[in-house]
């Protein structure tokens, strides 16, 4: 198959995506962050029963808590966690865990009177300042080891592939409106190891064809679809195995497991997809662009000789 030639439309259609991301986030605020990210309070409820979420978020509504700006998640069967932003005015959390949980006491009389606690910004603050660096020194680490194990231009299209992973994951949650909470950084940082794995696989295909076929008989483009095609079954059987997995996860897991698992599906098929499409392509226009530097060198250095010295003329 012919991936290089599909390459650039592919490129354009990811930058398109993240572009338009970035646009949308300007018209509605940015992200829509959670209170692991902005601060809030958490209040927990033993039920003792199971739950209707359309209950929960009406005993939020009947005591001015606006459940757009709160999340409710299942801890398990009957145990509620309600993670709010906005607290009514003139409020303190007493009141709130007092009329949430009276107010749920009127459905589910069994209900224990809850525990609130308050989540600060400060620490979660630290929280994605640590991510952050841990993305930026994996990213760092997978460069030094894809250079030394293949070539510079090889970890410079692999990190790009990632960041292309990452960018199209938060440009999904832009999109949706989702939360991103703590969770959302544990995905990513799951799609950059499994995504870089994928994609050494192409790559040591790739050297391994550079060396049987040579440049003189095949041009790299030619390698790298002759490459991904041999990988792709591969590389389609194991995500498939993967995103049945996780998907099972999705449809039968609580609340706080489809927060996790929802931006790891999108990851995934987007670590897929930079795989073929976007890290080897980088790879050779990479190398196409080094070789028309060198070239064009050679051009110039042919094109402008030193002046040639004129013989001495003898004397008798």
């Amino acid at each position: 198959m012919r991936f290089m030639n599909k390459a650039k439309v592919c490129v354009l259609i990811s930058c398109a995506v993240i572009v338009l991301a970035i646009i949308v986030g300007l018209f509605t605020g940015g992200l829509n962050l959670g209170i692991d990210f902005t601060g809030g309070t958490m209040l927990t409820v033993e039920l003792h029963e199971s739950f209707d979420m359309n209950v929960v978020n009406a005993a939020l509504e009947a005591n001015g808590v606006n459940p757009a700006t709160s999340q409710v998640l299942r801890s398990n069967e009957t145990t509620a966690v309600i993670r709010m932003q906005e607290l009514p005015a003139g409020t303190d959390n007493a009141a709130v865990r007092e009329g949430i949980v009276n107010t749920l006491k009127e459905t589910y009389p069994n209900a224990d009177n809850g525990q609130i606690d308050s989540v600060g910004g400060a620490t979660t603050g630290d929280i994605i300042r640590n991510a952050f660096l841990s993305v930026i020194i994996a990213s760092a680490l997978m460069l030094v080891y894809i250079w030394i194990r293949f070539e510079l231009f090889s970890g410079i299209a692999a990190v790009l592939a990632l960041a292309h992973d990452v960018l199209i994951m938060t440009a999904f949650m832009c999109f949706t409106r989702i939360q991103i909470n703590s969770s959302y950084i544990a995905a990513c940082l799951t799609i950059v190891g499994y995504s870089i794995n994928d994609t050494i696989v192409v790559f040591d295909r790739i050297r391994e064809n550079t060396k049987k076929y040579g440049i003189k008989t095949k041009t790299r483009a030619q390698i790298v679809d002759i490459s991904v095609t041999e990988t792709l079954p591969r590389t389609i059987n194991t995500s498939a195995t993967t995103l049945i997995t996780i998907l099972a996860v999705y449809i039968f897991g609580v609340q706080s497991i489809k927060e996790f698992a929802l931006p790891l599906i999108i990851g995934l098929i987007s670590g897929t997809y930079s795989s073929i499409f976007i890290a080897s392509p980088i790879w050779t226009w990479l190398l196409e662009a080094k070789d028309r530097r060198h070239n064009a060198k050679l051009s110039a250095s042919k094109k402008s000789p030193g002046k040639s010295k004129k013989p001495a003329k003898k004397t008798k």
